[in-house]
């Protein structure tokens, strides 16, 4: 490949492509909804290397991907456009940036770091340095992986239907420590997972609304365990839900790490939740979902569960 990279290109062949740069710096969902794009790319194209640049928080999500040769992590600071430098080293062929919100840092990614082919959503901002330009689907109508697949259908990829889902690589040994801890549950009882944290402030939902939700299912089926899940600073609210629904009826989870985190959810009959990267690991489990939503449209109809049994709830303000 000796390509011009001021110069647009119309097709492109992957049998001439050995290495590829997958840019997705976004939070721990991002990169469960991502990781199909590793699958497809490798069962189409074993010989080509896949090479990620995300940040240094997804660590614990990646740590047993077989799909990836090599991970390049860093912060959203000036250690990442340090990185660019070694970057520009490894004679990538390809450039992909799944980011369909138009990026400065995506700009500088595009504009220093080397391929043959550089491809991105059609942004002003990219104009002067990628090639391969991919139509945005808008988002107000459309599933994020549904956008993903469209960006590999735009670079030419058929994806294998199967493979279009999320997708989340759980360790034995953590999924074996959480199965150890979760011993005390009945076999006869339905353990819910509660998820009370969320990565933005306008996902958190009030202690007094989860006391009533979790009170009422309670009352109306009295086989469940409720599996409640937190991450360390929001223990606190764990403890209020905990001493409002009384020992025998639930449990506190410990989160070690994100991969225990997938584990509790893999182990539950159903997960209740306000933040997205729960509801993507689930869907990559195939675990039943209760998914609470804010107001933004787009937020609602991006994010859904996906290919999984499910309701979603959207607040009207």
């Amino acid at each position: 490949l000796h390509m011009d990279n001021s110069k647009s290109i119309s097709k492109i062949e992957f049998s001439s492509i050995k290495k590829i740069l997958i840019v997705r710096l976004g939070k721990i969902g991002d990169l469960v909804v991502t990781s199909f794009v590793f699958e497809v790319l490798k069962e189409k194209y074993p010989h080509i290397e896949i090479h990620l640049l995300t940040l240094t928080s997804n660590k614990d999500v990646l740590k047993y991907n077989p799909r990836l040769t090599k991970v390049i992590y860093a912060k959203k600071n000036l250690s990442l456009y340090l990185k660019l430098n070694g970057l520009r080293k490894e004679s990538y062929n390809m450039i992909l940036d799944f980011n369909d919100n138009p990026s400065t840092t995506s700009a500088l990614i595009f504009k220093f770091v080397s391929a043959q082919i550089k491809a991105g959503y059609d942004f002003s901002k990219y104009e002067r340095y990628i090639n391969f330009k991919v139509t945005p689907i808008k988002k107000e109508n459309s599933h994020i992986i549904e956008r993903m697949n469209n960006f590999l259908l735009q670079l030419g990829i058929n994806a294998d239907e199967k493979l279009v889902k999320p997708v989340f690589y759980l360790g034995s040994e953590e999924l074996c420590e959480v199965e150890i801890e979760l011993n005390s549950v009945g076999k006869s009882k339905h353990l819910i997972a509660v998820n009370l944290s969320a990565g933005a402030k306008i996902r958190y939902w009030e202690i007094e609304k989860w006391n009533q939700l979790l009170h009422s299912i309670n009352e109306e089926y009295k086989n469940c365990c409720f599996l409640l899940l937190s991450t360390e600073k929001d223990r606190a609210q764990q403890k209020q839900v905990a001493s409002s629904l009384g020992t025998e009826n639930c449990i506190e989870g410990k989160l070690a790490s994100i991969q225990h985190f997938a584990a509790y959810i893999k182990s539950a009959d159903l997960i209740i939740t306000p933040d997205t990267s729960a509801v993507h690991i689930a869907s990559a489990f195939g675990i039943p979902t209760l998914a609470i939503y804010p107001n933004p449209e787009w937020n609602y109809v991006s994010w859904q569960p996906y290919r999984v049994a499910h309701r979603s709830i959207k607040s009207s303000t």
